[in-house]
């Protein structure tokens, strides 16, 4: 009788220690940043990147803002075309990088364009974070570098540029939160206008 209550009680701990484990690892894990819609559009010869991110920033990250820490944010995008035995050629690929980061002395957030070194300035965190979530005509590729006979497909992902993140945030004696939070890749096919 009491070896039974015992195998009972250590089965509901096991079983309430796999729920939160569980829990806390989805919440961690994949929903922080989730692309809700790309493609592209004709602007004469070129393609331009429409795309809306859905983001939901993790406390942990909102604590390293406060504390005066850049975050690092990217999104990359790449053309491939379909090969039918063999991996796909990428036709092109390129890394978008924004750093966000808090100015205590302006009470703002600053959102610096790292590819063209433009600052954008915003009085609270979620407008600084809507800023990149949304990209408007973003120039990507001359559509006449892609041959009319050929198959083609974009894909995209968003989250925190690892490779850019300050030095102390990569360390796992400070932070033991992931910083290695990215969406799934979103896929889409690319077409060639008809003439």
């Amino acid at each position: 009788m009491i070896t039974t209550a015992k195998i009972s009680y250590s089965a509901l701990c096991l079983a309430c220690l796999v729920m939160m484990v569980s829990q806390s690892s989805s919440a961690q894990d994949g929903d922080s940043f989730i692309i809700e819609e790309a493609e592209f559009t004709l602007d004469q010869d070129w393609l331009m990147l429409d795309m809306v991110v859905a983001s939901e920033i993790p406390n942990y990250i909102s604590i390293a803002l406060d504390q005066g820490f850049a975050v690092p944010l990217m999104f990359e995008i790449e053309i491939r075309s379909k090969k039918r035995y063999w991996f796909d050629d990428r036709i092109v690929s390129l890394k978008q990088q924004y750093m966000l980061h808090r100015l205590p002395m302006l009470d703002a957030y600053v959102v610096l364009d790292i590819n063209n070194s433009l600052r954008h300035y915003f009085q609270e965190r979620k407008a600084a974070v809507q800023f990149v979530e949304v990209v408007y005509n973003y120039p990507m590729l001359d559509i006449n570098n892609l041959a009319a006979d050929r198959e083609y497909y974009a894909r995209a992902r968003f989250g925190i540029d690892t490779d850019e993140l300050p030095l102390p945030l990569k360390s796992s004696s400070l932070w033991d939160n992931d910083w290695d939070l990215k969406s799934d890749w979103y896929e889409w096919e690319v077409k060639y206008p008809a003439s």
